[in-house]
């Protein structure tokens, strides 16, 4: 991979949708319309689920067009169908389109309050401030309700094989969501610092494996410059997820390890994890973050940008660590352009003072090696 040794140390698909792709299959349609009878609801050749059923199976290979013509049709059938007012609801969130997705979804709400919170925790997302806070908590209720009913039916180890089913972590989740909202819309409340970690505390004591809490936390007690508490929170975080990662690049993942959904982090995430780890100091930790990263991925500008930063933090003996990724950097970045400007003048400056090194430094951190990557993956970290 070119790289320069350091001196740091979803399941089978239902019957339904079965149906939907072996008919649609057969169709002569060319028109991507998905084929219902709409003059007469009750013989109609598809059911809204089945409907529903392949306009999800769009969204989940990210084919938000044709998925958005089997909503539509779903609601054409029947307006008030909750399912549908919250599967085109999030739909129409991913497609950029909030005011509609408000409205979908508000539908949704007014018809089936006290039942389904995903809705709610989409329009936490939609809306700001207070507003939002009220979606999540309203969102968290549902959750903890349906959670605590799983749980007393004694139904947890059948649910477990359903995907839908919920968990600690989702509930946890949905308290981190409240958090970061007392981190940046709310920040200038109050009680913004006691709720931040208030809530952070709920979410970390609900599911002591889910490492969103810990990083949010660090981040959190980096605002507040205790960098002590900081540290042991993201190193908390990362020894969460960073092993599982590791233990899969070296082929010696556990059997029933998912290779694909190793981690819930997400790209961008694991590069704050990063961040934040080279900032209380943790530079082991943060070297081998960005490493995975880079196995990954190798087109992105800022991993290769923050090894070479972090090497140069460490001083003089690490300088040609640095250089060389920073050259990296430079590199990447003729291939696909970044657009932060700041970090691009901070790899210069770096670099100028850094100066050019030796010859075979320079040869070593100049050649034209074949980067492997995706644009378009690189477009999808950066938004997640």
């Amino acid at each position: 991979m070119g790289r320069k040794t350091k001196k740091t140390s979803k399941g089978k698909p239902n019957k339904s949708r079965e149906k939907v792709k072996t008919t649609q299959a057969s169709s002569k349609n060319t028109t991507g319309e998905p084929e219902t009878d709409c003059k007469n609801n009750s013989h109609a050749e598809f059911t809204v689920d089945q409907i529903l059923d392949k306009g999800e199976e769009y969204i989940d290979s990210f084919e938000y067009e044709m998925a958005q013509k089997f909503c539509r049709r779903a609601l054409e059938l029947d307006s008030d169908n909750i399912r549908a007012l919250e599967t085109s609801g999030s739909l129409l969130l991913e497609l950029g389109k909030p005011e509609k997705a408000k409205q979908s979804l508000g539908r949704a709400v007014e018809l089936n309050p006290d039942i389904g919170h995903a809705k709610y925790m989409y329009l936490g997302q939609l809306f700001d401030g207070m507003q939002a806070v009220q979606c999540f908590q309203k969102g968290i209720e549902i959750m903890t309700r349906t959670y605590e009913e799983q749980q007393k039916n004694e139904v947890a180890a059948a649910c477990a094989l359903n995907s839908e089913a919920l968990t600690v972590k989702d509930i946890s989740t949905a308290y981190c969501s409240i958090a970061e909202l007392y981190m940046t819309d709310l920040c200038m409340e109050e009680n913004a610092e006691s709720e931040c970690r208030r809530h952070l505390e709920q979410a970390m004591e609900l599911d002591q494996d889910n490492p969103e809490p810990y990083q949010l936390m660090a981040s959190f007690c980096l605002s507040k410059d205790n960098k002590e508490e900081a540290k042991t929170m993201i190193e908390k975080s990362v020894s969460l997820w960073l092993p599982k990662l590791q233990a899969k690049a070296q082929g010696d993942a556990a059997d029933d390890l998912d290779p694909v959904n190793t981690t819930d982090m997400s790209y961008s995430t694991r590069i704050s994890a990063a961040q934040i780890l080279i900032e209380v100091e943790s530079m082991k930790m943060a070297s081998d973050v960005l490493e995975s990263l880079l196995d990954e991925d190798e087109g992105v500008v800022q991993v290769w940008y923050l090894l070479g930063w972090l090497n140069y933090l460490q001083g003089e003996d690490y300088h040609d660590n640095a250089r060389f990724y920073l050259n990296k950097a430079n590199q990447v970045h003729k291939k696909t352009p970044s657009d932060d400007q700041p970090m691009l003048d901070h790899i210069t400056e770096l670099l100028n003072e850094l100066g050019p090194g030796d010859n075979e430094d320079n040869e070593d951190a100049t050649e034209d090696v074949d980067i492997e990557y995706d644009s378009e993956a690189e477009d999808e970290h950066m938004d997640q």
